[in-house]
């Protein structure tokens, strides 16, 4: 394990004192003893442990401070904390997430009934079983990948479990973003104007999405058509109640499609779909 770089080892007296407050300090609702909000340093832990995950290079303790709105004292213990729990640890360029966060993720990813279920049914699917089929939900405006079945295609496009997308620049998001009300999707959208641009083909604007989106509703499955990665093609189908929102889908070369590949894959994934559907808890 490196050293913590130099300039993040001053003293304590020249770290800035522990008492700072904020809108996210936590603990118990003024005038209300029976309600209780997240603990502080829980929940600040949390707020780090996201922050190193969305940041592919090391962050040094002032930028972590810096992003955060925490004094660099109040960021140093909890820094300090996740390191002895093996959730974050220093390297000579500044602090990642520790190992820890893998095997957790891990476990989280495999202990779920639909995961289980989704690896069954992709393999026993006609359809299915020799293409690369994903399961994904939505969180927030972004897609988390759970599970992927690789198939046996000898060129495909696969995205990694635990990594996560826009969902509107796929065809998992989009299937999921249809079968939200209109009050859900605006609460996920807020205030987005332009949306990310993946390819000459993506959607541009809230309007085209919305379009899009009335067509998924419609056709009951989505397309990504070389809109989120030049030369893939996928179809996204949604699992639906009574979990959150879950999607399934197929992506492939683009030059493979024809009308009976996608009539293959659709069916496949509306049973598969049904099948998780069954198997969510209610």
């Amino acid at each position: 394990m490196g050293a913590a770089p130099r300039t993040e080892q001053a003293g304590q007296a020249e770290l800035e004192p522990t008492g700072d407050r904020d809108s996210r300090r936590g603990g118990a609702a003024e005038g209300d003893p029976g309600v209780t909000a997240p603990s502080p340093a829980a929940y600040r832990a949390g707020l780090l442990l996201e922050l190193l995950a969305r940041r592919s290079e090391p962050l040094l303790l002032t930028a972590l401070a810096a992003e955060l709105g925490l004094a660099k004292s109040s960021v140093l213990n909890l820094l300090v904390s996740l390191e002895a729990s093996g959730m974050v640890r220093r390297t000579p360029g500044g602090w990642v997430l520790g190992y820890k966060v893998l095997e957790l993720s891990r476990a989280a990813l495999t202990s779920t009934e639909v995961v289980g279920e989704f690896h069954r049914a992709t393999t026993a699917s006609r359809e299915l079983v020799g293409e690369t089929v994903v399961l994904a939900v939505l969180d927030g405006a972004d897609v988390v990948y759970v599970a992927r079945h690789d198939g046996q295609q000898p060129a495909r496009y696969v995205n990694e479990i635990g990594t996560r997308n826009p969902a509107v620049v796929t065809a998992l998001g989009r299937a999921m973003l249809a079968g939200l009300s209109d009050d859900e999707l605006e609460r996920r959208l807020g205030d987005t104007e332009q949306l990310p641009v993946r390819t000459s083909r993506s959607l541009r604007t809230v309007e085209q999405l919305r379009s899009d989106l009335d067509a998924v509703r419609e056709r009951g499955y989505s397309i990504d058509d070389e809109q989120g990665v030049p030369g893939i093609r996928c179809f996204g189908v949604p699992v639906g109640s009574p979990g959150s929102p879950t999607a399934v889908s197929v992506s492939f070369v683009a030059d493979r499609l024809t009308p009976e590949l996608e009539t293959s894959i659709v069916a496949g994934l509306t049973r598969l779909a049904a099948r998780l559907r069954r198997a969510e808890p209610s």
